[in-house]
């Protein structure tokens, strides 16, 4: 996702001057659905959707991430014991606060066991040759503010507001997984993503904010083994029962609220439901769950929240805290 425009994805409801850089993946599968539903129409769309509720996704995709200059970044599993790496090495860190930053690794790096010797530069960690050719290489943009005014209707009294959105560097840019289960959806659905980045990701898109061109890429990483005693989500996860909350080991717990995505729903607040974030470590391999959070009392659709799990397996050998 190449953004020809700043984007803003914000943190919680009528907070504008606070914005995240990544979009979540249950935000990003309601761009998708939206855009889809825009391209074939309402019947086509709850079809769609019955394959994923129904437990036949059609295809799969993990939250957005972060590449600069083609290197392409995951996040650091939770649980990953940095202390440990840098003890054997691996992490050449002058202290505790640069490793507690780290956020992101190479795809790459992770998927191969961490090879090289590496040191942190900002929230990512980069191998060490590369850390000593050009300390600001991995640089993904900045956050900037533009003042807005708001006029009260009734008084016509203006206010002063501020927005806060991100902008990339010219050789950065977000990415995420797709996984197309059913070939009969794959170019509806590229053509769906490709419209998203016409109508934009995120907020403030009347403004002109979030459009991005999309580049898709078949070069995925190949897993020695499916199998592994870890797997770690890059996505969003609802755990669909009782047994696949008991395989988590690492986690962190989001709450999802917000508004309707559609046109129908604009300004309209979806019912909130709580997640496991991206970087979620399991013991076994877990589904997730579709979610319904329409609101009360709204007929023109369903509303979902989608918390399937998009894992990868983790390596033997990665360290995890109490895993050694």
């Amino acid at each position: 996702m190449s953004f020809k425009a700043p984007v803003h994805i914000g943190e919680k409801e009528k907070i504008y001057n606070i914005t995240r850089v990544f979009a979540h993946s249950d935000t990003l599968m309601s761009g998708i659905i939206n855009a889809y539903s825009l391209l074939y129409g309402k019947d086509e769309t709850e079809k769609l959707i019955s394959e994923f509720i129904n437990g036949t996704p059609p295809f799969e995709i993990s939250s957005t991430m972060p590449y600069v200059n083609f290197q392409y970044f995951v996040p650091v599993p939770l649980g990953m014991d940095m202390e440990e790496y840098k003890n054997n090495g691996i992490i050449n860190a002058e202290n505790q606060k640069e490793l507690k930053k780290i956020k992101f690794v190479r795809e790459k790096d992770l998927f191969e066991g961490f090879p090289f010797k590496y040191k942190p530069t900002g929230s990512f960690l980069i191998p060490q040759n590369e850390f000593e050719k050009d300390k600001e290489r991995v640089s993904l943009g900045r956050i900037k503010e533009r003042a807005r005014v708001s006029i009260d209707r009734q008084t016509s009294s203006s206010n002063i507001y501020y927005f806060s959105h991100f902008e990339f560097e010219k050789e950065a840019g977000l990415w995420f997984y797709l996984k197309i289960n059913n070939e009969k959806f794959e170019n509806k659905v590229k053509a769906a993503i490709r419209l998203l980045g016409d109508e934009g990701l995120g907020g403030d898109r009347t403004c002109g904010l979030g459009n991005f061109e999309v580049d898709f890429k078949d070069d995925v990483p190949q897993f020695k083994s499916d199998k592994s005693k870890y797997y770690m989500s890059l996505s969003l996860v609802n755990p669909k029962d009782e047994d696949e909350i008991k395989s988590v080991v690492f986690y962190e717990i989001l709450t999802r609220s917000g508004y309707v995505y559609s046109k129908a729903g604009l300004g309209i607040k979806r019912k909130t439901v709580s997640v496991f974030g991206e970087g979620a470590v399991f013991s076994s391999k877990i589904y997730g769950r579709v979610v319904d959070v329409t609101p009360d009392k709204f007929t023109e659709h369903r509303v979902y929240c989608f918390g399937l799990a998009f894992l990868v397996p983790l390596p033997e050998g990665v360290m995890l805290f109490g895993s050694r």
